[in-house]
């Protein structure tokens, strides 16, 4: 070989390594090379196990739908380059021209937007019920029990966190022959496992508590080896799996998760304690005064690190997040730092007041996703906001 032929074929010389690497490398490649056009004729079409190119995933990918199928207590698992992307090919999957998809009334607003507006564009029908109340559910599906090809719930509703009655659903779901698929995002597997209590299909987007550190963006589809492969070959269509450098990230965060929710919902719950004397109504799960208290203490274990305060007013709500130092205003949820955001006029703006209001989410609706801090540092920083 001449000079530049070298130095392309620099992949002709990858190491054989005999030891087994403690961390998933990055697989950081698109393309692969086959023996023949035969070999490569059989991967592609499945007929032989192998890489394809990176739409189609790669080894990176692959630890990370292995992990996260594992910690679902599933058969298997895709990822998917953001969460709304695994939402948009879930529903894709279930839905079609014609048919109704029942979902959750509160949601977060990226899905309540691709509910609303993407998924009617293209003639699908879209029906919300109270995920709470399994009877108001059921009433919902038989409606238009003919049509009615999936039901769409969160397992913790964001940014109220309702508990979805997750049970009820499931069994009012399978006497009707319709697929459950609950968005386990807030909850997280270290926290719930709605295939446990009869769902068909988990979502999460990893870009929150599974990657965890506010760096990366992803989402996931866990089930059956049947639903998750007909889900994934959508993905491929659509262009939507994950990234190799998106997937070790998430890799690297799921590691720690369940000992970040520990750490999430202690700080969470003394939050919630601490806030309730000081504002209008405070909504965590761990609370005894949460509406679902009882149901939240039998599914969950533990409560989690989201708490909702509300202030009264968007007056009242923007004065506290101008004043908070420690915690910051964010857009997201999940990380090792304290971020408050303002729901009714960023992360749920899809939502009309009057839908806005039917979801329980207010004006003065504070979400807060509590970090990972120094507990008495955040109990400061809010004791300091609200004086001031």
């Amino acid at each position: 070989m001449r000079f530049d032929t070298k130095t392309t074929h620099g992949s002709d010389h990858l190491p054989q390594v005999g030891e087994l690497p403690l961390s998933t490398p990055i697989w950081q490649v698109s393309d692969y090379a086959y023996e023949d056009a035969a070999h490569y004729s059989d991967v592609i079409n499945e007929r032989v196990p192998g890489q394809v190119y990176g739409r189609y995933g790669g080894p990176t990918v692959d630890v990370l739908a292995g992990v996260l199928a594992s910690i679902e207590g599933a058969e298997s698992a895709w990822v998917f380059s953001s969460g709304m992307g695994a939402i948009h090919a879930t529903m894709m999957f279930y839905a079609g021209n014609g048919c109704r998809i029942v979902a959750a009334r509160t949601l977060y607003g990226g899905t309540y937007g691709l509910l609303t507006e993407g998924a009617r564009r293209v003639g699908i029908d879209v029906a919300f019920a109270d995920s709470t109340d399994a009877a108001n559910v059921a009433t919902v599906i038989d409606e238009l029990a003919s049509k009615t090809t999936c039901v769409f719930i969160e397992s913790v509703a964001n940014p109220t966190f309702d508990v979805a009655d997750i049970e009820g659903i499931a069994d009012v779901c399978r006497e009707r022959g319709v697929p459950l698929v609950v968005d386990n995002t807030v909850a997280t597997p270290a926290l719930m496992n709605p295939l446990e209590l009869g769902a068909e299909v988990v979502i999460h987007a990893t870009s929150k508590y599974i990657g965890g550190h506010h760096d990366l963006m992803g989402g996931a589809v866990i089930g059956s080896h049947d639903d998750v492969s007909a889900i994934r070959h959508l993905a491929i269509r659509y262009g939507t799996t994950a990234s190799a450098f998106e997937s070790w990230l998430a890799l690297r965060g799921v590691a720690t998760l369940g000992i970040r929710m520990q750490r999430h919902s202690s700080n969470a719950l003394e939050v919630a304690r601490f806030l309730e004397s000081r504002v209008d109504r405070v909504i965590y799960p761990g609370l005894e005064t949460h509406p679902q208290y009882e149901r939240a203490s039998r599914l969950l274990k533990g409560g989690g690190g989201m708490v909702a305060a509300d202030f009264g007013s968007q007056e009242a709500a923007w004065a506290f997040m101008g004043k908070v130092k420690v915690a910051r205003v964010g857009s997201s949820f999940g990380g090792v730092r304290t971020e408050v955001t303002h729901p009714a006029t960023t992360s749920h703006r899809q939502f009309s007041p009057s839908d806005r209001a039917l979801g329980g989410i207010t004006d003065g609706l504070v979400r807060i996703s509590v970090g990972i801090e120094d507990i008495d540092d955040l109990l400061e920083d809010f004791t300091s906001a609200l004086d001031a």
